[in-house]
């Protein structure tokens, strides 16, 4: 154990050095700030006594004794430049300020000892009107801002912890559609100025947040292969992404341009919002809500992509990378329309088994008559054999019978005459 005060060499003040345990890697050395001995030892005293409770766990570290005394405002601010020094987007912390903003100015949280599940749970109670996604997204805000707390040692635990997020709506992202071609070309037809952002969102996947972030320095219209890059600062998962532009939509985007826009400039002044887009749906003669009861809205654009990139044969891992998902299951299932995939067209791939077997019979039938005709062309020569063995029997025959008839005749010396007639019907 290490512990005695001293002065440093050319000093006048009392330095202290404490260690407790040897184990202890760390050496506690700090001034007492003081040249008078007397004073400096009542002070090591004090630090001391407050280090073991600290070390026993009877106390809070100083850094979170002295946190607790700030407002839960200037630790938010504290926690907003560090999360825009790590690169978070300008809309999650718009969205972080706004709703810890809110928590700790009506739930009356102004230290951080204030903070208490319960009065988290009766804010909940009195906004019932809020609904249950709305409501995990304020807890989760801050739970984060509370966590970052913990981490730097601001605060010894997570008064939310314990609370639990309601229960929400399993696929609220399968009651949007896609949109078919004829649909699509119905829309950009009545576009107007806002023909280029439907282009981008249908041709790119990108979303409304992304598209209204994206400045003309992103686009490179000008490569061989025109592209865009979508900055890690802008997307949903914080990463960045290169995403090749489709023909149609690079020439629109040229023409959309013009001159003179500098690279910082926004790309899209203005996203449609959902009234804007609804009327232009209403416009074109699109339904707002299919038989199914799926309703057509801006992010429809996104689930088009992925549904034309399943219609074009794009392999389902790829898609997945260009859509930019981390589960490719969410390309599949969320993001590609099956009725617009011509599903019944597969059927013509199914094999069609009656006609196999009437092709196979036929075939059959014509091997059973090739291996017959032999069997006939063998009989028919056997019978030919036959009967030239039964003709060369006959023509063996045929001295016996003249020998008969010379008998018949008297002999060879004889004087009958013979009778060639007979002879030859012998023969």
């Amino acid at each position: 154990m290490i512990d005695f005060i001293y002065k440093p060499k050319d000093s006048r003040i009392w330095r202290w050095k404490f260690r407790q345990q040897s184990e202890d890697r760390k050496i506690v050395d700090v001034s007492l700030e003081t040249s008078d001995k007397r004073c400096a030892e009542k002070r090591r005293d004090k630090l001391r006594e407050e280090k073991l409770h600290e070390r026993d766990g009877l106390i809070l570290p100083k850094a979170a004794r002295e946190a607790a005394q700030r407002s839960l405002s200037d630790h938010l601010n504290d926690f907003l430049g560090d999360m825009r020094r790590r690169g978070k987007s300008d809309k999650y912390l718009a969205n972080i300020e706004f709703r810890v903003s809110r928590l700790i100015t009506e739930c009356g949280w102004k230290l951080a000892k204030d903070a208490t599940a319960d009065s988290f749970q009766a804010w909940l109670r009195d906004h019932r009107e809020l609904k249950d996604k709305t409501a995990n997204d304020y807890l989760e805000a801050a739970r984060c801002f509370f966590n970052w707390l913990i981490k730097l040692g601001r605060a010894g635990s997570n008064p939310l912890r314990s609370v639990e997020k309601a229960k929400t709506k399993e696929g609220k992202a399968e009651e949007r559609r896609a949109l078919s071609d004829d649909e699509m070309l119905r829309l950009l037809a009545v576009a107007g100025e806002r023909k280029p952002v439907y282009l981008m969102a249908v041709h790119t996947g990108l979303r409304s947040s992304e598209l209204a972030a994206l400045k003309w320095g992103d686009l490179h219209l000008d490569a061989v292969t025109p592209f865009v890059k979508i900055r890690a600062s802008t997307t949903k998962n914080g990463k960045s992404a290169d995403m090749r532009l489709h023909p149609e939509l690079a020439a629109a985007l040229r023409d959309f341009k013009g001159n003179g826009v500098l690279d910082d400039e926004l790309v899209f002044k203005r996203i449609p919002r959902i009234e804007r887009f609804r009327r232009d749906l209403i416009k074109a003669g699109i339904p707002l809500q299919d038989t199914l009861g799926r309703k057509a809205v801006f992010h429809s654009l996104r689930h088009t992509f992925g549904t034309n990139l399943a219609r074009g044969g794009v392999a389902s891992r790829v898609a997945m990378t260009l859509m930019r998902h981390s589960d490719r299951r969410l390309t599949d299932k969320i993001y590609t329309d099956e009725n617009l995939l011509g599903t019944w067209a597969a059927f013509d791939a199914l094999p069609n088994y009656a006609e196999q077997a009437s092709q196979g019979a036929s075939q059959e039938l014509v091997a059973v008559r090739q291996n017959g005709s032999s069997a006939v062309t063998m009989n028919g020569g056997e019978k030919s054999n036959k009967t030239i063995a039964a003709i060369d029997e006959r023509l063996a025959m045929t001295p016996l019978v003249t020998s008969g008839h010379n008998y018949e005749n008297g002999g060879s010396g004889g004087a009958r005459t013979r009778n060639l007639c007979r002879d030859r019907a012998a023969l």
